[in-house]
């Protein structure tokens, strides 16, 4: 960035204050290289004064010049690769910790230094810590974004307690409302609870309990391991029995091999199930294909703009095309009887392609095998007389052929 290094230079070999075109021309090819990677980082929108600036002295070093008047082009061309360097900047700060900074400001007007100070003041600590990385290492991205990542749910959090600690709630009822919690989460795992139970023995149980499911999981994926890898030695075995035989046991084979086409789709099925909740999705198998059942899948009233907090169905729907590669998939949106047919439809063809949109940028599928299409009200799946029916059906299908 040091453009005064050529007159530097000229200085100490005991050369005149002159500067040939030529170092002009090569300060201001500097200058549009700092120039191309700002706009490359979308600093003409989100840090439009600095870019503004730099673009400003640019034309004034390309007028000097353009009049031979070197050292005023080298002093511009200086200044505005400077800018442009700031701009570039700035720019990638905000796109990285726009959505954090945000937050943190609705916690700020919230009053979150009064009711959640040490929340608060972590969130300006985290976002803080995500700018300076970037100053340090413009190109660490992904470190500076987890950093903004935490700040703005560090913020959320602070916005939360605010609004807790302003309902000035009896202290009777916060401790009932985290037993409450804990309850509900001692009987999905099927452990005792109660009234009086002390809430640091809770919790260590129900850590114990998920050790003890993780070690499980990890125990039941080595027995698979072992069963896939007897299934592969009998495999060959009967193989080198067919070439034996000469050929003989043809029927024989080919049952073997629907044995194990029918082993794999109910392994991929049951991977697939085992990526949701029963919250967020109903795997089914119908036939020859499989149905994901998008039932936690939300979107804003009346819209195709999905409802926050969809982030994680989302990326879970993503690895479904790892399951089944090459799969075609199509994305069904259904609706409720509520509104008019036209609107209906146009509704629902309009979150199915929202869906397929996502899946066509995020995941590993090809777009040709991706379509999406609208139902409207015409294919529910529960009665719309009562608000349990109609929410089952307003509903994301996918139908994925292997």
């Amino acid at each position: 960035m040091q453009l005064r290094l050529n007159i530097t230079l000229f200085l100490a070999l005991g050369a005149t204050l002159f500067l040939p075109a030529s170092l002009v021309a090569q300060d201001l090819v500097a200058v549009e290289q700092a120039r191309q990677k700002a706009l490359a980082a979308l600093a003409p929108e989100r840090a439009a004064r600095l870019f503004t600036d730099a673009e400003k002295q640019l034309v004034k070093a390309r007028e000097y010049a353009a009049r031979e008047k070197t050292e005023a082009a080298t002093n511009s061309a200086e200044k505005s690769l400077a800018l442009f360097d700031s701009a570039e900047l700035a720019a990638i700060q905000d796109t990285i910790t726009s959505a954090a900074a945000t937050m943190i400001e609705r916690a700020i007007k919230a009053k979150a230094s009064r009711y959640a100070p040490v929340s608060l003041q972590r969130a300006e600590s985290l976002l803080a810590k995500s700018r300076q990385t970037l100053i340090d290492d413009r190109t660490a991205t992904d470190n500076a974004a987890q950093l903004a990542a935490a700040a703005a749910a560090t913020a959320g959090l602070a916005v939360q307690i605010t609004a807790r600690a302003r309902q000035k709630l009896p202290v009777e009822a916060l401790v009932l409302e985290r037993a409450r919690d804990l309850w509900r989460l001692q009987t999905a795992a099927k452990l005792t609870q109660t009234a009086d139970q002390d809430s640091g023995e809770a919790v260590d149980a129900l850590l114990r309990e998920i050790e003890r499911l993780r070690t499980a999981e990890a125990r039941l994926g080595d027995d698979l391991n072992d069963i896939r890898t007897f299934v592969a030695a009998l495999e060959e075995e009967i193989s080198m029995l067919d070439e034996r035989l000469g050929g003989a046991s043809e029927e024989r084979r080919e049952l073997v091999m629907e044995l194990a086409e029918h082993a794999r789709v109910r392994e991929q099925l049951a991977e697939a199930q085992s990526l949701f909740s029963a919250q967020e999705a109903e795997v089914l198998q119908q036939s020859n294909v499989v149905i994901v059942r998008l039932i936690g899948l939300q979107f804003a009233s009346g819209s195709a703009n999905f409802a926050s907090g969809s982030e994680m169905l989302l990326q879970k729907v993503d690895k479904l095309f790892d399951i089944y590669p090459g799969a075609r998939v199509s994305v069904e949106g259904h609706t409720d009887s509520k509104g008019s047919d036209r609107l209906n439809q146009r509704l629902s063809q309009n979150r199915a392609q929202a869906v397929m949109d996502h899946i066509v940028r995020d995941a590993t599928i090809a777009p040709e095998l991706v379509s999406a299409i609208g139902y409207g009200e015409t294919h529910p799946i529960a009665s719309n007389e009562t608000e349990a029916g109609r929410a089952k059906n307003r509903r994301i299908d996918l139908i994925i052929d292997p």
